[in-house]
């Protein structure tokens, strides 16, 4: 899990995996059992850093009964098997390419800050993730500045959490300057044509 970085009181940072590999299909769950992959138990839970007999995996989403999304930080080993292993298993579970748009958010200020571009509570998200004595993390799926976007808690401290966030990729600039708009002198240039 990355530690925010002290003393923001508000940022955005995208962040790229190295490797990203879409999973669905009603074998799905079983193909990645198979593969030594502990999945989170639940649609809507993401376990980080999973045991696998496929090192190297960071994070695994369950984002439907039989959708997975797989995201390796380091290398691209453990991604490249797990789609070998998905084409030639003669199973129903089929890659699917992701290119989502993907950043970390968090800030002492971010409570305040998200609830100013949606309507979903995560005061009551970060309360209940930091109580949960459990590996399987909640997936939201929510509108952020009327944006579908997919979140995590990175990052539990209640005095500056960190949220990871996924996106349409098309809606990238969009949303990253929309988030830095909240930041009061933005951590990096804001992409596009300058004058």
């Amino acid at each position: 899990m990355n530690a925010p970085a002290q003393g923001h009181a508000w940022r955005i940072r995208p962040v790229r995996p190295a490797a990203r590999l879409g999973l669905k299909g009603p074998d799905a769950p079983g193909l990645l059992q198979q593969a030594g992959i502990s999945i989170p138990s639940h649609a809507n839970g993401m376990t980080s850093s999973p045991t696998s007999a496929i090192a190297g995996l960071s994070r695994c989403l369950r984002l439907g009964a039989t959708e997975f999304l797989l995201e390796q930080d380091e290398g691209a080993d453990a991604v490249r098997a797990l789609r070998e292993q998905a084409l030639h298993a003669g199973q129903r579970a089929w890659p699917v390419v992701r290119a989502d748009f993907s950043a970390l958010v968090g800030g002492t200020e971010a409570l305040t800050r998200l609830s100013q571009l949606s309507s979903f509570d995560f005061e009551s998200l970060l309360t209940a993730e930091a109580q949960a004595a459990t590996a399987t993390r909640s997936v939201v799926m929510t509108l952020l500045a009327d944006i579908s976007v997919t979140l995590v808690l990175e990052h539990a401290d209640p005095a500056a959490p960190q949220w990871r966030l996924w996106a349409d990729a098309s809606f990238a600039s969009y949303l990253q300057q929309t988030l830095q708009s909240l930041c009061p002198s933005p951590p990096f240039p804001i992409p596009g044509v300058h004058a």
